[in-house]
């Protein structure tokens, strides 16, 4: 049996400013995805990358809040460009794209 995954994305901020939201949950995405969203989570050792991250204030910088909830643990964190953690970046990218 796979653990729940669920993981929200807001993106906002950047030069362009092109916000977006996106939520998946491996519950209702299909099989592949589901995995592929599974696996990326499991690689982050969310917990270390979480004490790297810094907030950022400069409004001209892409921000990305990301929260997850994975095997009844939750995690939530706001990165920004060019300080994004390269745990979280494969992640990042999945989200983004299944926004489109």
């Amino acid at each position: 049996m796979t653990l729940r995954v669920r993981a929200e994305l807001r993106r906002s901020g950047g030069f362009r400013a092109r916000s977006l939201r996106v939520v998946l949950d491996s519950d209702t995405l299909p099989r592949d995805q589901a995995a592929q969203l599974t696996s990326l989570v499991e690689q982050i050792d969310l917990t270390r990358v979480g004490a790297q991250i810094g907030a950022a204030s400069n409004a001209d910088l892409t921000r990305y809040q990301l929260a997850v909830e994975y095997g009844g643990r939750h995690w939530r964190g706001t990165v920004a460009e060019p300080c994004v953690p390269v745990e979280l970046r494969p992640l990042l990218r999945f989200l983004t794209s299944a926004a489109r």
